[in-house]
Order: C-alpha cells, then sequence, then structure tokens
C-alpha cells in the first residue's frame, strides 16, 4: 500500500513537473554593450557614435529579439537626466532600421549595431550620454526591460566633447489653437483650452515649456508641452518636430480651466521654453491669445428654434433662421454665431442678430440644397456691451437641443401623361431617336434621372438608356434613345424608371406594377 501511494504521488509530482516544463519560455538577457569610441570630438558636427552589444534568449522556437533602445545626457546630478531621449529600435523583419544585425547574429545569440549621429551642442563643453534603457523580446513572449542601473554593469556610456548652448528657445505665433473657439464655459465642470505655438532653438533643440494665464483678478493658471519619444509615432508633442528638435512647430499647450472659474479675459501672461541643454527662455509681461470666460451669469438665452425647419432645399440652397430669447445683458444682442459639426455644407453667411418686436433675436443661417442634417454644436452670443453667453457640446455648456435637416422626400415621382415617337422602329435601324416624353405631376424633391427599358413577350427587360436632368418637379420630360443593338423583331413595351434627388424612385410599366398613363406604351420592331 505504501509502495503505491508513493508510486502515486511521484507520478503526479512528475506530472506537475513536465507541465512546469511545458510552461516554460526561456530567459534574455545582455551579455555585452559598449560605445565605438568611447570619447567622442563632436564641436565639429556630423560626428558619430557606434553603440554595440550583444542579447542572448534561451527560448526554443524564437525567431529573434525585437529592441528598443533610449540614449538620454546626464545631468550635473548621479542620476539626473536633461532633455529628449534618442531612441533607436529594431523590429524583426523589417528593413531599413536605425539598429542593425551584425554578421554572424542568430536568435540564440545576437548582436547589435546603432550607429548614431552625436548632437553637436550640450550644456557645456562636454557631456556624458547613457544608455538608461533596454527593452527586448520574442514573438514567444520572452522579454527583458532593464534600466540604467542595471546596464551600468556594462560600458553603457560615451563621452562627447561638445559646443556649449548658452541660449534658450524662441517662439513665434502664439495663438489659441485653430481648432477652437477663444472661448471657454466657467460651468459645474472643468473646461480647457488649447494654444498653439512655434518653437526654434538652433543649437540644443527643444524639450518643451509652459504657458501661464492670468485672468481676472490676477489669477494663475498654466498648461505645458514636452517632446517625447513615442513607440507608434516617434518624436511627437508638435505638429512638426526638425531634426535634432531644432524646429517644432504647432506645438499644443493645453490649459485646464476648473468648474466655475473667475469670469472675464484670460489672457497668456508668461511663456517659459526649456532646451536640450538645460536653458530656459522666459517671456513674462505679456497679453497675448486673448480668451473669454463665461458661466453665463450675466447674459443667457433659451427657447432656441430654427424657422423654418424642416427647410425645403430641394429647389436649391436657403437660409432658415436660428432664433432664441436672451435673458440679462445690456445694449440688446449684437451677434451670435452658430457652429455645426456637420460636413453637409451648413454655414453662417452674417453673425449679425436681429430683434423682433415678441423679443426674441435671430440670426440667419444658410443651409445646402439637397439632403443634409446639421447638429448646432455650438452658440455664442454677444450683447453690445461685449457680455457673452455660450450654449453647445463645443464648449461643454447646455445644449440648444438644435438640428437643422432638410424637408422629407414625402411624394415619389408621379407622372399623369407619357407619350412615345416613333412606336414603329426597323430592327436595323440603330440610329433613329426614340423620344419617351412623360408629364411629371408630382415630387417632393425633383426628378434627377431616369431609366428606360424595353420589355419584350417573355418580360424579360433590355436596357435602353440611363440619364439625368436638371430637377424637373412639374411639367415635361423626355428621355431620348436609339434602338439597342442586337433588338430581335417583336412588339416590346416600355418601362420608365424616375429617380429624385433623395435618391427615391418610382417605375412605371413593369410586369405587376405601377401601369403607365393612359395604358402601356408599345414599341414595335420590325
Amino acid at each position: 500500500m505504501t509502495a503505491a501511494i508513493g508510486m502515486g504521488l511521484a507520478l503526479v509530482l512528475a506530472l506537475i513537473t513536465g507541465v512546469a516544463a511545458a510552461q516554460e519560455t526561456g530567459t534574455a538577457a545582455v551579455t555585452k554593450m559598449d560605445f565605438t569610441p568611447s570619447v567622442v570630438d563632436a564641436t565639429p558636427g556630423g560626428e558619430t557614435v557606434t553603440l554595440r552589444w550583444t542579447m542572448t534568449d534561451t527560448t526554443p522556437g524564437a525567431d529573434g529579439m525585437s529592441v528598443r533602445v533610449s540614449l538620454r545626457r546626464q545631468g550635473a546630478k548621479a542620476g539626473s537626466y536633461l532633455g529628449v531621449p534618442l531612441v533607436g529600435n529594431y523590429d524583426v523583419g523589417s528593413s531599413g532600421q536605425a539598429i542593425r544585425l551584425a554578421p554572424g547574429s542568430t536568435p540564440q545569440r545576437a548582436t547589435y549595431e546603432w550607429t548614431l549621429a552625436v548632437p553637436q551642442y550640450a550644456a557645456g563643453t562636454s557631456v556624458t550620454w547613457a544608455v538608461t534603457r533596454l527593452e527586448a523580446w520574442d514573438h514567444q513572449g520572452t522579454s527583458l526591460d532593464w534600466g540604467a542601473a542595471r546596464l551600468g554593469a556594462f560600458h553603457s556610456t560615451f563621452k562627447a566633447k561638445t559646443l556649449a548652448d548658452t541660449h534658450g528657445p524662441k517662439y513665434e505665433n502664439l495663438a489659441v489653437d485653430n481648432e477652437q473657439q477663444p472661448y471657454v464655459y466657467a460651468g459645474a465642470d472643468s473646461s480647457y483650452m488649447t494654444y498653439e505655438l512655434d518653437v526654434q532653438d538652433a543649437q540644443a533643440g527643444i524639450s518643451g515649456g509652459d504657458l501661464t494665464l492670468t485672468g481676472p483678478g490676477g489669477q494663475h493658471l498654466t498648461g505645458s508641452f514636452a517632446i517625447e519619444w513615442t513607440w507608434d509615432e516617434g518624436y511627437q508633442g508638435c505638429g512638426y518636430i526638425g531634426s535634432g528638435q531644432t524646429d517644432a512647430r504647432s506645438c499644443r499647450v493645453s490649459v485646464v480651466f476648473p468648474a466655475h472659474a473667475a469670469t472675464g479675459t484670460w489672457t497668456v501672461s508668461k511663456v517659459k521654453l526649456t532646451d536640450n541643454a538645460g536653458n530656459t527662455s522666459t517671456y513674462g509681461n505679456l497679453s497675448a491669445a486673448p480668451v473669454r470666460v463665461t458661466s453665463d451669469d450675466v447674459l443667457s438665452a433659451d427657447g432656441f428654434t430654427a424657422a423654418p425647419n424642416p427647410v425645403d432645399t430641394w429647389h436649391g440652397d436657403r437660409t432658415t433662421k436660428v432664433v432664441f430669447r436672451p435673458h440679462g445683458g445690456r445694449g440688446g444682442i449684437a451677434s451670435a454665431v452658430v457652429i455645426t459639426d456637420s460636413v453637409n455644407g451648413c454655414r453662417q453667411s452674417s453673425t449679425k442678430a436681429t430683434t423682433a418686436a415678441n423679443g426674441t433675436v435671430s440670426v440667419d443661417y444658410g443651409v445646402p440644397r439637397n439632403v443634409f442634417t446639421c447638429r448646432i454644436t455650438g452658440l455664442i452670443i454677444t450683447d453690445n456691451a461685449g457680455n457673452v453667453a455660450l450654449y453647445g457640446s463645443e464648449f461643454g455648456a447646455p445644449e440648444t437641443g438644435l438640428t437643422l435637416t432638410s424637408a422629407p422626400d414625402s411624394v415619389l415621382p408621379e407622372i399623369d401623361r407619357a407619350t412615345l415617337s416613333p412606336t414603329v422602329v426597323p430592327a436595323t435601324d440603330h440610329s433613329t431617336e426614340i423620344r419617351l416624353t412623360v408629364n411629371v405631376s408630382g415630387t417632393t424633391s425633383g426628378v434627377d434621372g431616369y431609366d428606360v427599358s424595353l420589355i419584350d413577350s417573355s418580360g424579360k427587360a433590355h436596357p435602353a438608356v440611363v440619364g439625368g436632368t436638371s430637377p424637373t418637379f412639374n411639367g415635361p420630360l423626355t428621355a431620348t434613345f436609339e434602338l439597342p443593338s442586337n433588338t430581335t423583331p417583336g412588339a416590346y413595351t416600355i418601362a420608365l424608371t424616375l429617380s429624385d434627388q433623395a435618391n427615391e424612385s418610382s417605375t412605371f410599366g413593369v410586369p405587376n406594377g405601377t401601369p403607365m398613363p393612359g395604358g402601356p406604351l408599345t414599341l414595335t420592331v420590325t
């Protein structure tokens, strides 16, 4: 009995051990690292250095390791770093990469080489660059992520003689982001405003910066941007980043306005910029890029409507009126800006407000021909004293609830007369013009297309012509065609499909369908 139990335990342990062995993925490690040369004179510009390191991977079935390496400038204090890292990556199976495999490398033991340009400028006349992070992984799930401390066991640094960068960055074109209106709604929730500026630093390159806003009562808010390296898109933080980060354009800085922020005008009062050498430039006493903050406490509105709505635009572009009832404010309403997220061509030709005898205010708003839907996502109302009220999701403010739409296509194409001329054509005649004329007696959106077919005695349709026409709302419409080739002698009835501007259609003359007015039209082919 004891022996049997022992054998059973041994079998269970063997099974467990086997499972553990099957789940073992292997290990990866760095075994060697160095820079060539270890000291570089970068003052002439254009000098390079090569980082070379060897890695092992014991994972069965692995086909090599992808890697990502970060180099940073060491700061004056131990463990501190300056500026944006230099990043190189290698992806197994890809070509044209900065990092390459050295000859003789295998998936189990590979040597990587990364040759990169050494920046000419630094905080002083010399700088030490260090590998601060090395990430590696294979397709079997084995990976490593080593930081500066662990990599410090190898020759993971090099020194560069440099030119001293003694000047901080400069900026220009500071403005509110062109995707936003210069208004902020200060309600129960926080909101934000985004600014853009272009930054230049001809030497060490830009690292990042801060904006300070000053508002009523001397209150301050801040926002910042930083140039960073991302795996998906490389260096990010500005719309355009030049080589070495010396030129960065459309750098976006978001500033959060807390709930119930002070109402009034806020301006950018200070810009602080930092370069990769740690130099800062501070531009103070500014009054740039003003934005207006409101909580709708002085001026407000309700009763948002549009008249007419829906709008009959089938006959062409139309103008409707966006209407509201204001409350508070001073001197009457001067203007209202209507904002939509629609791509259907809605537009505002004038922001001038008109006050009606009943106290409502309206502004004209243009809507395009044909089908459209324009959701009103923002409304900026300004009185003659400069007070502002904001509405809509554009500002995180209360919604207007307004959506402008085209009138529904309630009447599909209708005809009350149809004639055909000629009614007899030889089978060999493919040049005579056959004219089908119908009288459009009903349609909401206007007929703008037709499709004519010949129906033979078996009920099979033979296409004759497909055409378009200027929108016809009533009156005659003529479709012309020649006898299709290979039409055999016999009697054919005419089938017609009329389509309208809303892409709806009506068909006449098909078997078991809507008949032609006055009876079937017959074309005899002799």
